[in-house]
């Protein structure tokens, strides 16, 4: 049987008897789910366009095993650091351009997504049972997760194109593709395009945005869309940049990662450029509540990982050191730091805000909801109280992978893992 990803992209649909079993399904979860707190989508990678890692909703400990999904190793689009730093004698550096390590999952509408270098498909699974919805075959690595808007999901892949399907039904409603021409070339088994698409969509005041993008000897691509229609509304054509990691926004700004190099600004009206995050690089970024913007470093070099706070104008504002991951959340800064989980008031002068530090494994994950500071390391997971610091609940991950991807959505964690897997977990 020929597998379908090697044969033009499309969608396989797994529902027989589709009124019926959509019908069965809604009860199902209706009946699985809590209903005494409020649920809140997840619809892009890391929640929303600051790629906060923060939900409004809460979760109701203690967490069980509810089900889980194997999708194959993921083949990350870049192998692992160098080892060691000889000239600055430090090692165990970082990866500044690990954005597709595990599948990260978005989650709107009773369906849980994710994008797939395993297989070159975006997949949408049951939230109450796990079970594969549909399934649609790209002609490359989809690395990152599909945004979902307005019943459509977006997801870019390693062919060059951008899709959008129907959130529901994974059918194609249209597809652009990022540069003008379609040249192929080999990497990693696959045969991708020279401007993969390898930036997790966003949209952003009813515009969606993409890059394609490479290597910086060849022109990349920055483009803006209608997500309605995909008609285009600008399309800048850029020299000398590796876009890659997940696009974000504050209110005016587009910014864009590019892993070794620092962080671009462009209009997010016209797609110009507006400046660079000098001191800022890899592919972890979020945008604060205030407008303020946390990057890593630009380089390997430093003997500890640090992330870096930069206000609205681009000055370096405050450190976290030997850290890779933080959220920010009503004011507070929760931060992992040589051997502690560290909830820090960036707010001074309001004493009514939380401080405190707890002994806590180191992470490669980080994200908050209203009641927990949740962290992923190496085979479990561990919740922490916002509040005081203490330990809610803990668990450990069958297969004990590196845990890179969490997620929340209805009451329900989503843990995603260097091996492939998916785990969800609820009341």
């Amino acid at each position: 049987m020929t597998h379908p990803a090697l044969t033009s992209p499309g969608r396989i649909a797994l529902r027989n008897n589709r009124g019926l079993n959509s019908l069965w399904s809604l009860w199902i979860g209706i009946l699985l789910l809590p209903t005494t707190l409020p649920a809140e989508d997840w619809p892009t990678y890391r929640h929303d366009s600051r790629r906060s890692g923060v939900t409004e909703e809460a979760l109701t400990f203690p967490l069980k095993p509810a089900w889980q999904h194997r999708g194959g190793t993921p083949r990350q689009a870049w192998s692992g650091p160098a080892k060691w730093d000889a000239f600055s004698a430090n090692n165990g550096l970082q990866s500044m351009r690990n954005f597709d390590p595990c599948y990260f999952v978005t989650v709107a509408g009773g369906l849980v997504y994710y994008g797939s270098s395993h297989d070159n498909a975006i997949h949408a699974l049951d939230i109450a049972t796990g079970r594969e919805s549909w399934v649609y075959f790209a002609e490359a690595p989809v690395r990152l997760p599909p945004t979902i808007h307005d019943g459509r999901a977006f997801a870019g892949s390693d062919d060059g194109f951008l899709y959008a399907l129907d959130a529901r039904e994974g059918k194609l409603l249209w597809k652009d593709q990022g540069a003008p021409d379609d040249r192929r070339i080999p990497s990693n088994a696959s045969m991708i395009s020279l401007w993969p698409v390898r930036t997790a969509p966003l949209v952003s005041d009813s515009n969606l945005f993409y890059t394609a993008s490479l290597t910086p000897w060849e022109s990349s691509w920055l483009i803006s869309l209608d997500p309605a229609t995909g008609k285009r509304r600008f399309a800048q054509e850029v020299a000398d940049v590796t876009f890659q990691g997940a696009l974000l926004a504050t209110v005016s700004t587009l910014i864009a990662p590019q892993g070794r190099s620092a962080p671009l600004l462009y209009d997010i009206a016209t797609g110009r450029p507006t400046g660079a995050i000098g001191h800022g690089g890899g592919v972890f970024c979020l945008v604060t509540e205030n407008n303020e913007l946390i990057t890593g470093p630009k380089s390997q070099k430093a003997k500890d990982n640090q992330l870096f706070l930069t206000n609205a104008k681009g000055a370096r504002i405050a450190t976290f050191n030997d850290t890779t991951r933080a959220v920010i959340a009503e004011g507070v800064a929760y931060h992992h730091t040589r051997g502690e989980l560290k909830a820090l008031a960036l707010d001074t002068e309001n004493k009514d805000l939380s401080q405190w530090n707890v002994a806590a494994p180191a992470h490669n994950e980080l994200i908050a909801c209203a009641n927990a500071v949740l962290l992923g390391h190496l085979g479990e997971v561990h919740a922490y109280s916002r509040k005081d610091g203490s330990l809610l609940w803990k668990t450990t991950i069958p297969g004990r992978g590196l845990v890179h991807g969490l997620a929340i959505s209805n009451q329900t964690l989503f843990v995603s893992d260097s091996l492939g897997g998916i785990h969800a977990y609820r009341p």
